[in-house]
């Protein structure tokens, strides 16, 4: 008989927190990492080989085929290395947007909206959070840190401890939140304020300048729910749920 059985499932799920950086993760570890154990397991096996038949009666010379392995070990070593630095960097990238993610979640109770991990061409949004007092998009940066590290803001660069950030991180997040809003305008029709924010987990983060306040807010993200209380309420309800529709649709129709 015809099985006719289908998923239950109509819409795809949303992202979770770190969803982006755990699917990099799991590639590295899949793909690149496992070659570069491959290779070097394949060509010491044919190397071993050509030493047996050149000890036995044979005319091969495994001089050269020792080389090219001696070769390959030490660049899959070099790369093994580099790549163990990159996938423990991407961890603690993910694991701070989770750590995140369990503190805002925390605000839906308050009737708030949350998205983790809008993935938009070549870039993603962390989180976005409506709310009656405004929309946020939320860059999370983790970085390690001296035990009394602190995150201050200076001509419009971020210094964490004695390294200067620069202004990269502050104009990566004003383009995420443009482009949201932008999608929002295209998709609804309505002007929404997207407010960008960076926050910084496990740091302490000095006051920003009033000047910059006004553009992006740098945070630890424990600090953001009470800033955005603090504002006034300028979205009705109707309208945030309607702005939390189109996000969700367009992150199960391109996600």
């Amino acid at each position: 008989m015809k099985n006719n059985k289908k998923s239950p499932l109509k819409k795809r799920p949303l992202n979770v927190a770190g969803q982006s950086l755990d699917e990099l993760i799991q590639k590295y570890i899949g793909e690149d990492v496992s070659m570069l154990f491959f290779i070097p397991g394949i060509l010491i096996a044919v190397t071993i080989i050509a030493w047996l038949n050149w000890a036995f009666p044979s005319h091969n010379n495994p001089i050269i085929m020792s080389i090219i392995t001696l070769i390959v070990i030490i660049y899959c070593t070099y790369r093994i290395i580099f790549l163990r630095k990159k996938i423990k960097a991407l961890v603690l990238g993910r694991d701070g947007e989770r750590i995140v993610a369990e503190i805002f979640d925390d605000l839906r109770g308050q009737g708030f909206v949350i998205f983790h991990d809008i993935v938009a061409g070549n870039f993603n949004i962390d989180h976005v959070i409506l709310t009656p007092h405004g929309i946020f998009t939320v860059e999370t940066k983790t970085y390690s840190k001296p035990p009394k590290g602190e995150i201050i803001c200076k001509d419009e660069n971020i210094i964490a401890g004695n390294i200067n950030l620069g202004n990269k991180i502050i104009v990566q997040a004003e383009s995420e939140s443009k482009w949201l809003k932008s999608i929002l305008k295209e998709s609804t029709g309505k002007n929404y304020h997207v407010m960008p924010v960076i926050v910084f987990p496990g740091w302490f983060v000095k006051p920003m300048p009033e000047n910059l306040k006004k553009r992006i807010w740098i945070l630890n993200p424990k600090a953001l729910p009470s800033f955005i209380n603090n504002e006034l309420i300028t979205i009705n309800e109707s309208d945030m749920h309607l702005a939390a529709f189109h996000i969700s649709r367009y992150i199960r129709m391109y996600n």
